[in-house]
């Protein structure tokens, strides 16, 4: 009797495995809501919960901060910080918000005074930075397509980075994503309800969900987990509804946003899951 019922158990879970998998798999198959964008954010590459129906966007080559509601489905604020440039990642806590561009120069802008510090982080046109988040009240995670060593080095992963705040050159290897043929980090988010790190990919087409604390530079962990990458499941999601996934953000009641740049498209969109 007992082997009966441990059988049920094993059989019971693996089906609640696939179950959930599935249900993950089949959450970014179908958006439930989708905006097309203004022309000002045909590049759109990075994406941040800012207020209100209201999401902070940059798109890749303004030095302007885009403020986006999605209930009058327009452009409700623009903030100049910079020149024209290559950015790919920002971020926002009131008042600031923070943007990267893809040599890994960081800008603290001021929503208040409209004051901007800039930072070059030890990163190079080589590592390719591509995104950008704010990671519990002190740090910022940001993401690397290119090689995943600082200063542009090679390694043998693709590497998420851990940046204080208050010490920008504090910059510290917190996840890896594995190498693939395709592989490249195009957005990172911290879901800090469900303690995971988000990570999309847009050329191999696949979203990465990380266990936040299976780094020794997470939030909530002390001691680093060296035999695991931390990855909790990958999920491939259809080039026919991500045509270039650049940007994710989660909304303080959970709906979780991704943006795509124009592509073969005729305008960049927004998309909820």
């Amino acid at each position: 009797m007992k082997y009966i019922l441990l059988l049920f158990i094993i059989t019971a879970s693996l089906t609640s495995c696939a179950q959930s998998k599935n249900e993950t798999k089949g959450r970014f198959d179908t958006p439930k809501n989708k905006w097309f964008l203004p022309h000002q954010l045909e590049e759109i590459s990075g994406l941040a919960w800012h207020s209100k129906n209201t999401i902070a966007t940059i798109n890749d080559e303004k030095g302007k901060i885009y403020l986006y509601n999605i209930k009058k489905k327009e452009i409700v604020k623009t903030i100049s910080f910079g020149k024209n440039g290559d950015y790919e990642g920002i971020a926002y806590a009131k008042p600031f918000f923070y943007v990267i561009n893809s040599k890994g120069k960081l800008y603290f802008v001021n929503e208040e005074n409209g004051n901007v510090d800039k930072y070059q982080l030890p990163f190079t046109v080589e590592n390719d930075v591509e995104g950008l988040c704010t990671f519990g009240p002190k740090h910022l995670l940001v993401a690397l397509k290119g090689r995943g060593g600082m200063n542009g080095k090679k390694a043998d992963f693709k590497g998420i980075y851990k940046v204080s705040i208050e010490d920008p050159s504090d910059v510290k290897l917190a996840y890896k994503i594995p190498k693939g043929k395709s592989t490249g980090p195009s957005g990172v988010f911290f879901d800090e309800k469900n303690n995971e790190v988000i990570v999309l990919s847009h050329r191999s087409k696949e979203i990465f969900f990380i266990d936040a604390a299976s780094s020794g530079d997470s939030v909530t962990s002390d001691k680093a987990n060296s035999s695991s990458n931390g990855i909790i499941k990958t999920v491939k999601i259809k080039r026919s509804i991500f045509e270039q996934p650049e940007g994710i953000c989660i909304s303080p009641d959970g709906r979780l946003f991704i943006s795509n740049e124009m592509g073969n498209n005729l305008k960049g969109n927004l998309l909820e899951f």
